[in-house]
């Protein structure tokens, strides 16, 4: 008997509303019983699901030390809650919850572990088949070791809590020949615990995509960034600091993406995508740099198996930073890859075993810049 988790079937809700209308058994030759599922989904009007997830693991290297690695294993417990309604009356409404709670069996003194919490609101208006109009609002909260060098003249890597709010507006227009456009505006809070790294910004700009059917889709995306710190201060070309200023950082990200789905000997999935990100100060511009990075989402079902891989690569370029002395120091860069490597076997529609296996690496022509790490965990994941 086929029987699809709920979860599945509130994304088919959410990503596609006017399927459960259109849905009939005789014409589309669905199973009776999840006809019946989608009927009864069909007649309600909120739709919650819930998941949680227990694991165990290592990692190899919790304060990303680039000399002396610290190894240790931990627990890990997350769980993740959705409340959808669908599209009726022109409204749809969505919510997702997700908690993420890491703790170590041995701390070190540095750090007990980890936690991430976030809740995502989004309400959606469509008027017409061709116009869809999104409010967003999330706020998280995460306590964890994080790398802060990236636009740093010293290493800051610590334990951290950084805590903070995103509201944007999102529109979709449809437009002829399988385009869609969908230009948006965010902004975005950020307070950091014992770290001078407060700041808000605003990010503007717009997608491009084109999608005539479901095994292929093809975007472009440009976005214009400004950022301003309420502590940090402006440097000097030579990196020192100047008093009684504030940092602004303005970014221009461009993006190109290709989606792609097919099935052979199950059903795959492959996202391949391409960005550069050009940071300015606006000052001595000491904290410059140009960035390029690129990205690999591969997803592969069949049957009760699912394994899926995440690769990521970017590289910085610093404009005015150097490195070491001398008459000509070379200019800083700074490269970091990051892959997660996941495996999936569902036990029944409600339980599910799953393994997972991630590794970073931050290098840059400064030593003490460059680090490794490797995460494995294994743990069971309940729907409810």
């Amino acid at each position: 008997m086929l029987r699809l988790p709920r979860s599945f079937l509130l994304i088919a809700c959410a990503l596609a509303p006017g399927w459960l209308q259109a849905a009939d058994s005789t014409a589309t030759g669905l199973p009776a019983d999840l006809q019946a599922e989608l009927d009864a989904l069909q007649r309600r009007t909120w739709y919650p699901s819930t998941s949680a997830r227990a694991s165990v693991g290592w990692r190899d290297n919790v304060l990303l030390s680039p000399f002396a690695p610290m190894a240790r294993e931990f627990a890990r417990g997350e769980v993740d809650a959705m409340v959808l309604r669908p599209m009726r009356d022109h409204w749809e409404f969505v919510s997702f919850f997700n908690g993420d709670v890491l703790r170590y069996f041995s701390p070190p003194p540095e750090t007990g572990g980890e936690q991430q919490w976030s809740l995502h609101t989004e309400g959606r208006w469509q008027p017409i088949d061709a116009v869809r109009l999104a409010l967003k609002a999330t706020g998280y909260l995460r306590d964890m070791v994080i790398d802060l060098s990236e636009s740093e003249s010293r290493r800051v890597v610590a334990p951290t809590r950084v805590r903070g709010g995103i509201v944007g507006t999102t529109t979709r227009l449809a437009l002829p020949a399988g385009f869609g456009f969908e230009p948006s505006v965010q902004v975005k809070r950020t307070d950091y615990r014992a770290y001078a790294g407060d700041y808000d910004e605003v990010r503007s700009g717009g997608r491009l995509e084109w999608r005539r059917t479901d095994s292929l889709a093809l975007s472009a995306a440009w976005y214009e960034v400004r950022r301003g710190y309420a502590q940090r201060q402006q440097f000097t070309a030579g990196g020192r600091e100047l008093a009684n200023t504030h940092l602004r950082f303005r970014q221009r990200d461009g993006e190109l993406k290709a989606r792609t789905r097919w099935s052979a000997a199950g059903d795959w999935s492959l996202a391949v995508t391409g960005g550069r990100l050009e940071n300015r100060d606006g000052a001595s511009g000491y904290f410059d740099y140009d960035q390029q990075r690129a990205r690999l989402e591969s997803d592969w079902r069949r049957g009760r198996w699912r394994l899926s891989i995440d690769a990521e690569a970017k590289r910085m370029d610093y404009l005015v930073q150097t490195v070491g002395a001398g008459i000509a120091p070379p200019p800083r860069i700074s490269e970091d890859y990051e892959t997660t490597l996941r495996g999936e076997r569902e036990l029944n529609p409600r339980w599910t075993i799953f393994a997972e296996h991630r590794w970073e690496r931050s290098r840059s022509n400064e030593l003490e810049f460059s680090y490794r790490a490797n995460t494995v965990l294994a743990g069971v994941q309940v729907s409810f």
